[in-house]
């Protein structure tokens, strides 16, 4: 029994068809199991109960405010934001909270979109009425003067009156579940000067052979996914693809004289990195290290309900993303320890546990689980 155990064994590590059947059965097992377990046994927003390294227990409710804006950033897929704006201003619209949908209109060719044309009945040709008069959000279309990524991140103009600090960025190619938005936006209002998001990513200088970086004399640092987020039980930053943040990061971004251009300038450049650009500002911000010790303004994961519609046709995924991220990451804290800031990723990465807005069991650690199942798959950078 035992020999014909170890045979069956070499058989599959011999055959490369069967191993990757086996991995790939064994990971979605594991993700069924996980997602079944966590229906049963699992807490939402516990971290007033959790003290960090400090010494200190996180604060709970800090920001009141009820209601928050979404900000959707497209270009050019009228199919994806079509979608996008019926899931956020529609499906979950004011019940959740959502009482505004932005639209970041960057095509210069394309006229902007009415805000009524989301709604139009097809049969018909005839606006669809909200039917609780109440429940939909407000459209508003923001034609921007400049084809740039930085778009995103402009304020919002007194034209289009904001009603609360509370932005939620997310790019038309991502849909996150009513309920998972709602979670997020519970837990950004107990740390509201932090980012709060769905992709948690880790930075930090590579794990074997350290070299100093071809673009600059500073430290490499190695842009990390989901497996070894993980696999570490580690992360320093959310990605804004889909995050809370609060307003007042829109007019620190937008202005040279509090982010330097020279990072605004990389990102129109190279069509890429604004997300972490975004990230570098908020974590120097924050400042969440105090003398080896988290504060209360530390990024928070929100382990929800997360479709990706542009897995397989978006900028992540062409060939060579990832050393382009771990690339940007390094030049842009560099740039940053040019104009005289701290560089904030690096050795200290964060506990993903505590900072994780579904708690699970002490020591259950390994029911953390993706908000996209794929993100699984994204191993690129795994080992270095």
């Amino acid at each position: 029994m035992v020999i014909r155990r170890m045979f069956l064994g070499w058989s599959l590590l011999s055959n490369p068809m069967k191993w990757m059947t086996f991995l790939l059965s064994f990971l979605i097992g594991q993700h069924l199991f996980i997602s079944l377990w966590d229906q049963l046994f699992y807490q939402v927003g516990d971290l007033d109960s959790i003290t960090l390294h400090s010494g200190r227990p996180l604060t709970g409710i800090q920001n009141t405010e009820s209601t928050f804006a979404v900000v959707i950033n497209t270009y050019r897929r009228p199919d994806r934001l079509n979608d996008a704006v019926k899931h956020y201003a529609d499906t979950c619209g004011r019940d959740i909270g959502i009482t505004q949908v932005y639209i970041i209109w960057a095509d210069l060719v394309t006229p902007p979109p009415d805000p009524n044309i989301f709604f139009i009945d097809d049969e018909d040709g005839h606006l669809k009425k909200d039917t609780t008069t109440s429940h939909r959000a407000t459209i508003h279309v923001l034609q921007k003067s400049k084809d740039s990524l930085n778009s995103r991140f402009e304020p919002i103009p007194t034209s289009h009156r904001l009603e609360s600090t509370a932005i939620f960025m997310v790019d038309d190619d991502i849909r996150v579940s009513c309920q998972s938005l709602r979670h997020g936006f519970e837990a950004w209002r107990t740390r509201p000067d932090a980012m709060v998001g769905y992709y948690p990513r880790l930075a930090t200088p590579p794990r074997r052979n350290p070299s100093t970086s071809s673009l600059s004399n500073q430290k490499e640092l190695i842009y990390h996914t989901w497996p070894v987020v993980f696999w570490t039980q580690t992360f320093n930053f959310v990605l804004t693809k889909a995050s809370f943040l609060h307003s007042k990061y829109l007019d620190l971004y937008t202005d040279d004289k509090t982010f330097p251009k020279a990072i605004k300038d990389h990102v129109d450049e190279h069509k890429n990195c604004e997300d972490i650009a975004m990230s570098l500002l908020v974590a120097n911000y924050t400042n969440y290290y105090h003398s080896d010790s988290i504060s209360n303004n530390a990024p928070i994961y929100v382990e929800g309900h997360v479709k990706d519609t542009g897995l397989f046709g978006g900028i992540s995924s062409g060939s060579g993303h990832m050393t382009t991220r771990s690339e940007c990451v390094t030049l842009l804290t560099t740039l940053l320890q040019d104009h005289g800031w701290p560089a904030p990723f690096g050795n200290n990465p964060l506990p993903l546990q505590p900072n994780s807005w579904i708690r699970h069991a002490p020591g259950f650690w390994w029911q953390i689980r993706p908000s996209n199942f794929f993100e699984w798959f994204a191993l690129a950078n795994t080992l270095t």
